[in-house]
């Protein structure tokens, strides 16, 4: 007869035997040898109060490269960088305050075996003063010019993550190694109109059956109206889809090619494939922040219904994948069937707009037009004509005069070297 306190351990015991097997037959099955563990390392699971600039990482053994999924939906199926070589990512993009995450990794193994890790679960800070004037800046790049010149390109957001578009030279204070830099002469702030700074926009147009000739040339007419208000060095591209995606205009700021195109716009067919529409139009272009090269993807998607031509979880995954850490508005002509508005608001990586009429759409595209320009004017290069000479490594600080708050991207923090400086006539 056993013992009460006997059964009572073997109650405790069992299932955890039978979880001990269950987990060594996975690793016992795994093709991989030595691919013993998969886990998220931080931030850590249930975690509260994590920073918005926020670096994962993961321990794992014997793995060829990475992927990241990263989303506010559980399980996370975008996947925000792929490849990474290395056991740690720093997101490149601000997430938003007081928001839950939810997170895992994928492993690449050297056989061509894959595994994701479990899901994890955190929680960013809250805006601790959301009505503040504070602003938060972001270094993309560097780069030095002889004969004596030194460039940042960084980005200025405000404590709620929106862009600021509106600041000049006077607007900042500027430090090397510590020390206020006196001489305005020295320094100036440009933006993107002054700048190799180039918008390109992908128009993404629904062109299938379901909507009706007034509805097609609804969304010519706000086509149109765009067209009309793109600025120099904006090009546009547009195509359209229903069952597959065809192409209306390269990229291009000719208006008058523009508008032959958009003429071309008409009824396709009765399948809506929304998911390559997404995933083709985010193929389109690359975005490059550096002082001499920059290049600003946008792409706009108008639909009036949801995927019916491939509505799988894989296609829905690959479409979140290829939008991931792009510039994408949706938006969702509600009509005779239900909208999924859930699925267009996680393709519309920059915003999603709901509307009930089609001839709403040119004001939708008025708005997504100015917040695609606030953004690009939100970037800032500084031109500094260094003093210094002879090879050294100096430090160069970059604040918004007055600014609130104090965290740690309250200003940039970026070194240079002086190798190869040196003075010409009529240069500092």
């Amino acid at each position: 007869m056993i013992r009460p306190v006997y059964r009572l351990l073997w109650i405790i015991l069992i299932p955890l035997l039978v979880a001990r097997c269950t987990f060594d037959d996975q690793v016992a099955n795994s093709s991989t040898a030595g691919a013993i563990y998969l886990k998220p390392a931080f931030p850590l699971n249930n975690s509260i109060d994590q920073s918005v600039i926020q670096t994962f990482k993961w321990e794992s053994e014997n793995v060829l490269s990475y992927d990241l999924y990263l989303d506010k939906v559980n399980p996370p199926l975008k996947i925000v960088a792929s490849g990474i070589p290395s056991k740690s990512y720093v997101y490149p993009f601000p997430l938003e305050y007081n928001s839950t995450y939810y997170w895992r990794v994928g492993a690449n193994y050297p056989d061509g075996t894959k595994k994701v890790s479990p899901v994890q679960i955190f929680r960013t800070t809250a805006n601790f003063n959301p009505a503040s004037s504070g602003y938060a800046l972001y270094l993309k790049s560097k780069s030095t010019e002889l004969p004596n010149l030194v460039h940042f390109l960084f980005q200025v957001v405000d404590l709620n993550n929106n862009t600021v578009p509106s600041l000049q030279t006077g607007d900042f204070e500027f430090f090397e190694d510590g020390f206020p830099i006196q001489s305005e002469s020295l320094i100036e702030i440009k933006k993107q109109d002054q700048l190799p700074y180039k918008i390109r926009t992908v128009l993404m147009l629904d062109n299938s059956t379901s909507l009706t000739d007034t509805e097609l040339g609804n969304v010519r007419n706000a086509v149109t109206s765009f067209i009309g208000k793109i600025k120099p060095n904006q090009e546009v591209a547009i195509y359209q889809f229903s069952e597959s995606v065809e192409i209306l205009s390269d990229f291009t700021n000719l208006k008058d090619s523009l508008y032959n195109s958009i003429n071309r716009y008409r009824s396709g067919k009765s399948t809506t494939g929304l998911y390559s529409a997404a995933v083709k139009g985010a193929s389109l272009w690359q975005d490059k922040y550096s002082v001499n090269d920059a290049l600003q993807g946008t792409m706009i998607i108008f639909t009036d219904g949801n995927e019916t031509s491939r509505p799988t979880t894989e296609a829905l995954s690959e479409a979140l994948s290829a939008v991931s850490n792009k510039f994408v508005f949706t938006i969702g002509l509600r009509g005779k069937d239900p909208l999924d508005e859930e699925t267009l608001m996680r393709l519309g990586t920059a915003g999603f707009y709901g509307i009930n009429f089609a001839d709403q759409l040119e004001s939708q595209f008025t708005l997504i037009q100015k917040t695609i320009y606030d953004y690009a004017n939100s970037f800032y290069q500084l031109n500094y004509k260094s003093p210094r000479r002879g090879g050294g490594e100096y430090t160069l600080t970059i604040r918004v005069k007055g600014n609130t708050y104090n965290g740690n991207d309250s200003y940039i923090l970026g070194s240079y070297s002086s190798s190869g400086f040196f003075s010409k006539r009529g240069n500092n």
